[in-house]
């Protein structure tokens, strides 16, 4: 009996080993599946910052064509500005049409590409950027892209929307405003394809005829006046103008410097 009961106490001790080894498989089978997850999302992560980084160098350099445009654009804007400034100060009459026509209708706004660098901020992948030389000249060149719109948004496009337009409201006669409707859209070749019918023609040479008949110049104490309004909103708008220009050519800079980097040790 003694020798029976021995050999099932033997017996109970091996199949708790079982069960311990059983155990240790299992939770190994388990952590190495765990390990395996964390391993291959972190390669899956780490592709993707990666290709979020091509996205938004691809970003940069779309922005930098467009701040070359804008900047040329502003240049000649300014041109016509201050070409109407001289106009109106250096002559004792001056015909309203050709102020007017020297004077630029539209106003530029620099809104820049950021939505790859926002998706990367968001999402935690501008941590997989070991470069932290490569990552100081993407945060400088996002902050400087910040200020540029900025400038040409809230300060530039905000003056010229309410303050600068108000003013120049105030000088612009119906038939001006007609002329100068007239001149930007309805003589432009996009437009002239609306106007099929032989109504639409007429309508437009009746808006010619009245407009003609108004009055054409300024002089005395009417072109004092309009000196005393026009001239300190139309220089204060060349001024926020450059001065946006001169934010966008540091942001160009700092994206020229950014590429250049990107390009020399990126593998």
């Amino acid at each position: 009996m003694e020798v029976h009961h021995s050999h099932h106490r033997s017996n109970h001790r091996k199949k708790i080993k079982e069960y311990i080894i059983e155990f240790l498989m299992l939770f190994l089978a388990v952590s190495l599946g765990f390990l395996a997850e964390n391993i291959r999302e972190h390669y899956v992560e780490k592709e993707r910052a990666h290709e979020l980084l091509q996205s938004f160098m691809q970003d940069v350099q779309t922005n930098i064509k467009m701040i070359d445009s804008l900047v040329e654009g502003n240049r000649r804007l300014n041109m016509k500005n201050d070409s109407a400034v001289l106009y109106i100060m250096q002559h004792d009459e001056i015909s309203l049409d050709s102020f007017f026509n020297l004077l630029p209708l539209q106003s530029q706004r620099y809104l820049y590409n950021n939505e790859t660098y926002e998706q990367m901020k968001s999402s935690g992948s501008l941590r997989y950027i070991k470069d932290s030389v490569l990552l100081k000249y993407m945060i400088d060149y996002s902050n400087l892209s910040k200020s540029a719109e900025f400038r040409s948004v809230s300060q530039e496009a905000e003056y010229v929307g309410h303050e600068y337009t108000s003013v120049m409201q105030k000088w612009v006669t119906p038939y001006i405003s007609i002329k100068r409707q007239s001149g930007f859209y309805l003589r432009r070749p996009e437009y002239n394809e609306l106007l099929k019918s032989e109504n639409d023609k007429l309508l437009q040479n009746q808006l010619d005829e009245i407009a003609s008949q108004g009055k054409s110049t300024m002089k005395g104490i009417g072109l004092e006046e309009m000196r005393k309004d026009l001239v300190p909103a139309i220089t204060r708008k060349v001024l926020l103008v450059a001065g946006s220009s001169v934010f966008m050519m540091k942001t160009r800079n700092q994206a020229k410097k950014l590429i250049t980097y990107y390009d020399a040790h990126k593998k």
